[in-house]
């Protein structure tokens, strides 16, 4: 049994932080896993969302878990997957996490470092980043702008691509009858023409506007959305993440896209079959998580949304095969994960 350490926290109402964690978790794999959890401070409905069984081990604090890795031999370290946003003239992992990743090869382990991401890859010059990731057994980006910035790892997509429905189950663009629409609650209105820049589409296409929030913080935004739009606000039965998670992808497998800001909202969408329609105020992280699949070619700002959306008709086609793609290279990823592991038990 492999003992693997992780802190998979993230923004505790946010249902894209618990699904990139969850898709990690997943491929990392389970038979001869055992994951060692500290996740301090979140809630059940964010708890709700990771895949943990009963062999897992969750602390209660920092230290138990920090003393629980200092005393296993050969242990595997995973760092936590997401975004990061490493300030400019500082080391980063920070001191923490640095003690942690040597305590790890003190312990002859292993250190994986798969699925981060630079909040702004423009400060990453100024970046100390500190040789314990530098010289991690696998580092993995998961954006090739994010990689290039940092000037060291490979790069695969976002680990929320590894989850969803295959293709082959999808149902067909000509039997999907809704639009699917969620917007952050922390950025500006997007104004009149983009309202009817998205009720044209959904005229066009057939569709009608379903609004939904992936982020609690979300749902006037999205109530705001559905009256704006002439469309219908469809509320998950609770706000545990396994429940919003069931919702959602339930919503997507119906949209023919997905507009959006949120980029978990779009990679889920993705998942489900439903054509992410990036529309942001500023698009650059959606773009980068989304153009590494090879599915952000209709992403951008507000402002041009309807010219781009009027791609859409070209561009589903070739949505099962770039998903299939993302999920190929995580795959790939996964395997480099297993290697490394397995070439410390040797």
């Amino acid at each position: 049994m492999h003992d693997v350490f992780i802190h998979p926290s993230g923004q505790d109402d946010n249902l894209g932080d618990s699904a990139l964690r969850a898709g990690l978790l997943r491929a990392v794999g389970r038979n001869t896993y055992r994951f060692h959890v500290h996740l301090e401070g979140q809630t059940s409905d964010y708890l709700a969302g990771i895949p943990l069984s009963g062999s897992d081990v969750v602390y209660e604090t920092q230290r138990e878990w920090a003393t629980a890795l200092s005393e296993t031999a050969r242990p595997i370290y995973l760092l936590n997957a997401g975004e990061v946003n490493p300030r400019p003239g500082h080391s980063f992992p920070g001191a923490g996490r640095i003690r942690e990743m040597r305590r790890t090869r003190d312990r002859d382990g292993v250190v994986i470092a798969a699925g981060i991401g630079l909040k702004t890859p423009s400060t990453a010059d100024s970046v100390d980043f500190d040789r314990t990731l530098r010289e991690t057994d696998v580092m993995s980006w998961r954006d090739d702008v994010s990689r290039d910035a940092a000037g060291f790892g490979d790069s695969a997509p976002d680990w929320a691509f590894h989850l969803g429905s295959q293709p082959s189950a999808w149902a067909p663009p000509d039997e999907r009858t809704l639009l699917a629409v969620t917007l952050r609650f922390d950025r500006p209105w997007p104004g009149d023409p983009w309202l009817t820049a998205v009720r044209d589409v959904a005229s066009r296409t057939g569709t009608r506007v379903a609004t939904v929030a992936q982020v609690a913080r979300d749902a006037p935004r999205a109530v705001q959305l559905a009256d704006a739009l002439g469309g219908e606000y469809l509320v998950a039965a609770s706000t545990r993440h396994d429940d919003l998670d069931s919702h959602v992808r339930s919503v997507y497998s119906r949209s023919l896209a997905v507009v959006s800001d949120r980029a978990h909202a779009l990679i889920m969408g993705a998942t489900e079959g439903a054509y992410p329609l990036g529309s942001a105020t500023d698009p650059n992280k959606i773009r980068r998580l989304l153009d590494i699949a090879g599915v952000g070619s209709l992403t951008g700002d507000h402002a041009n949304f309807g010219p781009r959306a009027a791609g859409l008709d070209s561009e589903l086609p070739a949505l099962p095969r770039a998903i299939d793609s993302a999920r190929l290279q995580l795959q790939a990823l996964t395997q480099r994960i297993q290697t490394a592991i397995e070439a410390h038990d040797a």
